[in-house]
């Protein structure tokens, strides 16, 4: 995929078309879908609906598009139990800049901003959907003590490994993972364990069955950053392997589902979803 602005998604990737702008030039976000929640809901209150075990489907405006504008905004215009998975690999909060801006904040604020992030996010997320979190470990245990693991029926703490160049730290082993938190809304989250299988490191080993497909991974995973020579290199300075991405996004969708990939960054997690055919929403500010 080249690397394109946000505003240009729609020359590079047809299914990509991007929220027009206003006359002042500010992003516009598109309005609530014409169906309130309160409609949606058969007439019941918010409240009401969230009782109410049938999901809601995403209103057709808001599939396939990358909206330039605040996340928060998109969530809060969607309905309850709309999406199938919930994409986040937001900001890091450590002074990383987007083109001329950065978004670093104090601590305590970033965590109340990443809690609210992930209250709107469980509340599109339908009951057998599920919501991904890649951050830094230190943002994640704090986002799962003051939220996750009341809200959700389980957390599973994964760990993204790579290889970094940064070895210059003379008081502490220097940092080269992150932290993925698997959220299950409910004990009935759907996990396609033969989307992800990988093969046998002794595929003649006497232990393993003849008809099996092969194994799962463990909870670790090593996958090479996204460096300035890799052919899958964009503009965004923090991107996601999309070999990563993909297994993510594989392990809880199936195709014509429909993936909210919180913050379009450089599109990568956008070309997985259109490669698997998955429907996906997407939201960048920059």
């Amino acid at each position: 995929m080249k690397a394109l602005p946000a505003s240009e998604y729609a020359l590079e990737c047809p299914r990509m078309p991007v929220q027009p702008q206003n006359e002042a030039g500010a992003a516009t976000i598109p309005p609530p879908p014409q169906q309130t929640l309160y409609e949606a809901s058969g007439g019941k209150s918010v409240s009401e609906a969230k009782d109410t075990p049938e999901a809601n489907t995403v209103p057709e405006e808001y599939l396939d598009k990358v909206y330039l504008g605040d996340v928060m905004d998109v969530l809060r215009a969607l309905p309850d139990r709309c999406v199938d998975l919930v994409y986040a690999d937001p900001d890091y909060n450590v002074g990383w800049k987007y083109g001329e801006h950065h978004y670093t904040k104090p601590f305590e604020e970033y965590i109340e901003w990443y809690v609210r992030l992930a209250e709107e996010s469980f509340r599109v997320t339908k009951d057998d959907g599920t919501m991904y979190f890649i951050n830094y470990p230190e943002n994640n245990a704090y986002l799962r003590v003051k939220y996750l693991d009341q809200a959700c029926y389980a957390v599973h703490d994964y760990v993204w490994v790579y290889n970094t160049w940064v070895r210059c730290n003379t008081r502490h082993f220097p940092r080269a993972h992150r932290s993925i938190l698997h959220c299950r809304k409910t004990k009935n989250s759907r996990f396609y364990r033969d989307n992800v299988l990988v093969p046998y490191i002794d595929p003649n080993s006497y232990r393993i069955h003849k008809d099996s497909k092969g194994t799962m991974p463990f909870s670790w995973f090593y996958f090479d950053l996204v460096n300035n020579v890799s052919r899958e290199r964009t503009f965004h300075a923090c991107q996601i392997p999309q070999k990563l991405a993909r297994m993510l996004i594989l392990s809880c969708t199936q195709p014509e589902d429909t993936v909210f990939v919180l913050f379009g960054g450089s599109g990568s997690e956008l070309e997985v979803c259109r490669n698997l055919n998955r429907h996906f929403v997407s939201a960048e500010i920059d």
